[in-house]
């Protein structure tokens, strides 16, 4: 994944090329044309004014495109091939001008596609095959990384249910145990085999946990509250003391041992500790 500056220089690359502006310059003769008293000259001088305008806006942006794509470990081929169409709007363009100088049409053809060829050679082609689909190592680490981000929203969806409620001990108390169990799936994540060993023990942990906030916002206000209250906070304990010593349980029978399990977790839990 692109860091913030990254994505900032991509961005900026794809928007202002300072190279292809100052080409743009190239075609201000072509603006003398506009002091002509012929129609037919304004007519072609705007034409190519704005042919070459949205060439090199395509080249531009078939730039910033194939950036992304080199610096990405998993990519797909741009569905259009914005670089090799500006380019053919060069070479259109610069046939455009030579049939107004010649009267076949062979010399205007034969110029415009050395034209196409020579700013191909220049601004080169767009990716023409997808990049990375075929390495299941990176598919699995990106398989991992969307299962932890579903995991985490998903937990973060229940804990405010429970802050709508307006007890901050509970709140507390529910943002500790789904902290916690986001570090244990983050630590698990690093082996596709041990992350689907737990894909069943976290769904039942999200399903036990919603099904226990619904016993919360049905009770809310009336005379069971404070039971219901009661039940949600010895639950939420078993639930999450059972889940995090599943997962150590987990990981020793795959080969990894209890302290290499809590040394993950720990550092799981040092930035946001640090941040508070």
């Amino acid at each position: 994944m692109h860091t913030l500056l990254d994505k900032m220089r991509l961005k900026r690359t794809g928007n202002v090329d300072p190279g292809l502006n100052v080409l743009f310059l190239a075609a201000f003769p072509m603006v003398l044309w506009l002091f002509q008293n012929s129609v037919h000259n304004t007519v072609i001088a705007v034409l190519e004014v704005v042919l070459f305008g949205f060439a090199l806006r395509l080249i531009s942006t078939g730039h910033r495109l194939q950036l992304e794509y080199d610096q990405a470990e998993v990519a797909y081929r741009p569905r259009v091939p914005r670089k090799v169409l500006g380019c053919l709007l060069i070479g259109v363009m610069v046939m455009i001008l030579a049939g107004m100088q010649f009267n076949a049409l062979v010399f205007p053809l034969l110029l415009g596609l050395f034209a196409f060829g020579l700013a191909v050679a220049a601004f080169g082609v767009d990716p023409m095959c997808d990049k990375g689909l075929d390495n299941p190592e990176v598919l699995a680490r990106l398989e991992a990384a969307d299962y932890v981000e579903l995991v985490n929203d998903t937990l973060i969806e229940l804990s405010e249910r429970v802050a709508v409620l307006g007890d901050a001990e509970l709140t507390l108390k529910t943002d500790a145990a789904r902290n916690m169990a986001c570090r244990v799936v983050k630590a698990m994540s690093g082996s596709r085999q041990d992350l689907r060993r737990m894909n069943k023990p976290v769904d039942k942990f999200i399903e036990i946990l919603s099904t226990e906030i619904g016993r919360l916002e049905e009770n809310r206000g009336g005379e069971n509250q404070n039971f219901a209250r009661r039940r949600y906070i010895a639950k939420l304990k078993v639930l999450a003391d059972s889940f995090e010593e599943r997962a150590r349980r987990s990981g020793v029978k795959s080969g990894r041992d209890a302290f290499d399990m809590e040394a993950d977790m720990l550092l799981g839990r040092m930035p946001q500790e640090n941040a508070a």
